[in-house]
């Protein structure tokens, strides 16, 4: 499609040349004319399919330049641009088949709509085009992408200041909600494997065909809403429900009908999130941060399910898999810290088992991201310097916060072989130094129950080797530095508090009296009552 541009201001020219992808419509600017006179030249000269025109120029004007247009053999549409809102200015414009008109300055998205317009009508009109391109299409995604652009930047916390959200709102021909609304948000799971099966790894057609059904869906029940993509995250869309008072009951059964349609329509597996009830524009990044928050804690095994930010309030027990994970992230950072795990196929076996036997999914979103952003943590503060690592970190820290469970999976057993094949040594090479000072760190805060099984299980390292390698570094065996931690802190519980003996013997760790009395008595020289009343 040719098009001809005329305006006496260099500016317009080359705002309207870079607000439209005019090469990607298949549409070409045939020329650039400064007046009325240098219009009809081109017009005759490349005969476009319309002209942009305006009114007031030098010679002959964008009125006198119509009217010779209409009398002459050429179809140009004519979309006229002018500084004066007053129809009765506009009036002999139309008069002279004008298609539409826009006030300067020029707004894109209200180009966007108009170009739209004058599409249709060509196409109507018959107009045979060299290549069949949907015009139409590609204008209106422009606009909806600018309109996922600004609300991306409200939730975001970028854009806050309400007359400005309200002015864009209105340039990009938004409704924003004028009363209450709720904000949904909806998590699209796992996708890839989805995607790359049915869509060819074409995530923007999937994008494309889940927002039609959400609009569909809102529009064919009446539901007053708008719907966006968050551009900042993958996966994931909003949902501005307007509604003039609260009606969480109509809500659900609502979102429930969505979820139906959804997988009917898509077979996509989503989880809403339903933020509280809003009455002003200026809180919709805290209802997206509640809607997200609601989403966080479900069960990562909860497809289909609508959570709402009141109950998401409510405490969570914590569940076996986040103490799992913690060992994990304790291994890890020995690993790094020290290169003292001996047995890297027990870490990986056990790392298979919390992602294979469904503990991982029977954790909350929330708890996922604090297990594996601890784990993460634990890592970065040992392993300063490593590029690699360092990136394959903020990988896994990207997935675990859009809660990509697939990928996180996936990623968090490439982290451990690459700490292995990295960092793992045989410890009989070591001056163990750092081994042991995690071994002290680790005894001093689980004295009252410590044992040597246990030190040998947490920190993959064999018994005896183990026993050999502490005497070598600080001098005393194992269980020698252990009962003196033991009787300092009965030492201090004498000293500062009225506890009987037998409760401070159970306090740190030795349940028989008896045998706690002997072996103070051996360390001090005196009974834990003698101590007492000497100090």
């Amino acid at each position: 499609m040719k098009v001809l541009i005329v305006d006496d201001e260099q500016s317009v020219h080359d705002q309207l040349e870079q607000m439209i992808p005019w090469s990607e419509l298949g549409w070409s600017i045939v020329g650039h004319a400064y007046n009325g006179e240098e219009a009809k030249r081109i017009v005759m000269e490349s005969n476009p399919h319309f002209t942009i025109t305006d009114i007031k120029m030098p010679l002959t004007d964008g009125l006198g330049f119509m009217e010779w247009l209409k009398s002459s053999q050429y179809r140009s549409k004519v979309l006229v641009l002018s500084g004066y809102g007053d129809f009765e200015y506009l009036r002999p414009a139309f008069l002279l088949d004008a298609i539409d008109y826009l006030l300067k300055p020029i707004q894109q998205a209200e180009f966007l709509t108009v170009l739209s317009k004058i599409v249709e009508q060509i196409q109507n009109e018959g107009v045979a085009l060299k290549e069949e391109i949907n015009e139409k299409a590609i204008l209106h995604k422009g606009i909806v992408l600018m309109q996922d652009q600004f609300m991306s930047e409200v939730i975001d916390g970028t854009l806050q200041e309400e007359n400005e959200m309200i002015v864009r709102a209105e340039q990009l021909l938004l409704q924003l909600p004028e009363a209450g609304y709720y904000a949904v948000v909806i998590k699209l799971t796992d996708l890839d494997e989805y995607v790359n099966r049915r869509y060819e790894r074409d995530r923007e057609v999937l994008y494309y065909a889940f927002r039609n059904v959400l609009n569909e869906c809102m529009v064919g029940w009446g539901v007053q809403a708008n719907v966006f993509r968050n551009l900042y995250k993958t996966n994931e869309f909003l949902i501005l429900v307007s509604v003039s008072e609260k009606s969480e009951a109509w809500l659900e059964k609502t979102l429930h009908r969505l979820s139906k349609s959804i997988w009917d329509t898509m077979q996509v597996k989503v989880k809403f999130g339903v933020s509280q009830y809003k009455s002003r524009i200026t809180f919709m990044e805290k209802a997206y941060r509640e809607a997200v928050r609601a989403i966080e804690g479900l069960r990562l095994s909860d497809d289909g399910a609508i959570a709402y930010y009141e109950q998401s309030l409510q405490s969570i027990t914590e569940s076996k898999g986040l103490s799992e994970w913690r060992k994990v992230g304790e291994m890890l950072e020995m690993l790094v810290h020290a290169g003292s795990l001996r047995d890297g196929v027990a870490l990986l076996s056990k790392l298979d088992g919390l992602v294979q036997d469904g503990t991982l999914m029977q954790m909350s979103g929330l708890e996922m991201k604090q297990a594996i952003n601890l784990i993460v943590s634990k890592i970065e503060q040992t392993s300063v310097g490593d590029n690699e690592l360092a990136s394959m970190l903020e990988t896994v820290k990207s997935s675990v916060n859009e809660l990509k469970v697939e990928q996180v999976k996936q990623q968090m057993k490439k982290l451990i072989e690459y700490l292995l094949n990295s960092y793992a040594t045989d410890p009989k090479e070591k001056s163990g130094k750092q081994l042991i000072g995690a071994i002290l760190q680790y005894t001093n805060t689980n004295y009252r129950t410590v044992t040597l099984e246990e030190i040998s299980s947490e920190f993959y390292i064999n018994k005896n080797y183990f026993c050999t390698l502490f005497k070598n570094e600080n001098g005393v065996s194992y269980l020698e530095y252990l009962t003196k931690v033991r009787i300092d802190h009965a030492k201090r519980l004498l000293v500062n508090s009225d506890l009987k003996t037998y409760e401070i013997a159970a306090m740190v760790g030795y349940a028989d009296q008896r045998y706690f009395s002997q072996v103070f008595r051996k360390y001090t020289g005196m009974k834990p009552t003698d101590y007492r009343k000497t100090t």
